[in-house]
């Protein structure tokens, strides 16, 4: 089905730098969330095809989201210890009309993987990272921290080195 130039999701993914994967599966790409790090660690889990809801999905396609979804967890969870996770799929991209209407809609399945922390500060790249709301829902007007591009690396890498593995 290919890139759409109407579709926000396709834009990103042709624009993730590699430096920022996670994983790069059959039907998903786990990458970190450079530009929103208010979380340290936070990761966005996206399908590669076009697929504007959940029962859209392939049993291939769930059976590999939640191999990648557990790994991510359990990678974050040896790189920065956080208490627990906020996991969500907003599904705000089906409120949008798609703009080529000859195409279905141009929605594509996305996770949020998001760490909660306590209030003690964490520490990557000489940054300071502290969750503002702990035990509290975050929204997306709240402010978000993008950390310098050396520091989102580094986050990555670390998530990375962790991947499957679960060790420290």
């Amino acid at each position: 089905e290919g890139v759409r130039s109407s579709c926000e999701i396709c834009a990103v993914l042709g624009v993730i730098k590699r430096d920022y994967v996670i994983h790069d599966g059959q039907y998903w790409i786990a990458n970190l969330r450079d530009n929103d790090q208010t979380l340290l660690g936070t990761t966005f889990i996206t399908l590669k095809r076009h697929a504007p809801e959940l029962d859209d999905l392939t049993m291939e396609e769930e059976l590999e989201f939640i191999a990648i979804r557990n790994s991510v967890i359990k990678a974050i969870r040896v790189a920065f210890q956080p208490l627990t996770f906020n996991i969500s799929c907003l599904k705000n991209d089906a409120f949008k009309p798609a703009p080529d209407t000859t195409l279905p809609d141009a929605a594509h399945v996305h996770w949020h993987v998001k760490p909660r922390y306590d209030s003690k500060p964490r520490q990557c790249n000489d940054e300071s990272f502290v969750d503002p709301m702990p035990g509290r829902y975050l929204s997306a007007i709240d402010k978000r921290y993008c950390p310098r591009p050396e520091t989102a690396v580094e986050i990555a890498r670390l998530i990375r080195a962790h991947y499957r593995t679960g060790q420290a």
